[in-house]
């Protein structure tokens, strides 16, 4: 993203998608977040598994090396993002994020108008 917009802040909503997916790459997943200017997390979308124990999404957030971190729930999200000045807004994931999508093209427009 910063080779394309190499001059504006990259904020990311990342949804970790599935407890095994988040345990077995969040070292990966953390080197990649890192690379944000500013990272709201969500929670873990389970979809077909139950919680494992001590996987969640505050022990990735704990493994990201970024000042500008926060765990949301997707309320929150919606007016954080009123809050701050957005430059290049990413959703990430593979969960419900993309349900997301419409709210927040009107949480924005409604702040330009």
């Amino acid at each position: 993203m910063k080779a394309l917009y190499p001059d504006k802040k990259i904020t990311g909503i990342f949804q970790p998608h599935l407890f095994s997916r988040t345990r077995d790459f969040a070292d990966g997943f953390a080197k990649s977040l890192e690379l944000l200017d500013e990272l709201i997390l969500l929670e873990i979308y389970p979809a077909r598994e139950l919680p494992i124990e001590g996987v969640d999404s505050k022990m990735l957030l704990d493994k990201i090396n970024l000042k500008n971190k926060a765990l949301l729930s997707k309320d929150d999200t919606l007016k954080e993002i009123s809050e701050r000045k957005l430059e290049v807004l990413l959703t990430i994931g593979a969960g419900d994020i993309d349900k997301m999508v419409e709210p927040i093209k009107k949480k924005l427009l409604s702040l330009t108008a």
